[in-house]
C-alpha cells in the first residue's frame, strides 16, 4: 500500500507538473487528447491524494467513481474552456543542424467568431505531441543557420499535393 501511495505522490507531480509547464510557459501540448489525459490524471491523483489525507476513499468502488466523476468534470471544463488547437499552415524555416527545429505559420479559428488567429512561431519538436514555441521574427533570421522551406500543409498537418 505505501508503495501506492509513492506511485500516486510521483504522477501526481509529473502530471500536474506538465499542465503547469503548459499553462504558464512556451512549453505546448499539441494535441487536445494528450492534454485531457494529463489533466484527468492529475485532478484525479489529487483528488485521491486529498481523500487519503482525510482518511477517505479506501474502497476500490469509491476510487472508480472518483474517476468517474473527475472524468466528467474535466470533460465540461474542456468543453467550455477549449479554444482550439494552433494548426500549422506552412513550414517557412528549419534549421539545418537540427531538423527538429522549424520556423511556422500557424492559425487557429476563433470558439465563438467567423474568422483565425495567426501567428509566426519558432518551434522545437520534444516528442510528437509535445513543442517548445518562441515568437520569432522572420526579419532577423540568420540565413546560415536556417534554410527556407515554404513547405505548405494541409489541416491535418500532411504536405498538400498543390504546393
Amino acid at each position: 500500500m505505501k508503495n501506492l501511495h509513492i506511485s500516486l505522490y510521483f504522477i501526481f507531480i509529473v502530471t500536474a507538473t506538465i499542465i503547469l509547464l503548459n499553462r504558464y510557459t512556451d512549453f505546448l501540448l499539441t494535441d487536445y487528447r494528450v492534454h485531457f489525459f494529463f489533466l484527468f490524471f492529475a485532478a484525479s491523483s489529487f483528488v485521491i491524494i486529498v481523500g487519503h489525507i482525510f482518511k477517505k476513499l479506501r474502497t476500490t468502488k469509491s476510487i472508480i467513481l472518483t474517476f468517474v466523476i473527475v472524468g466528467i468534470l474535466c470533460f465540461i471544463k474542456a468543453f467550455f474552456t477549449w479554444v482550439g488547437d494552433w494548426k500549422t499552415q506552412t513550414v517557412l524555416y528549419q534549421n539545418i543542424a537540427d531538423k527538429n527545429k522549424t520556423v511556422n505559420v500557424q492559425m487557429r479559428a476563433d470558439k465563438f467568431s467567423f474568422g483565425y488567429k495567426k501567428r509566426v512561431i519558432a518551434i522545437y519538436n520534444i516528442a510528437p505531441f509535445m513543442q517548445w514555441t518562441t515568437d520569432i521574427d522572420t526579419t532577423t533570421i540568420d540565413q546560415s543557420k536556417w534554410e527556407r522551406v515554404n513547405l505548405d500543409l494541409n489541416e491535418m498537418n500532411l504536405p498538400s499535393e498543390n504546393y
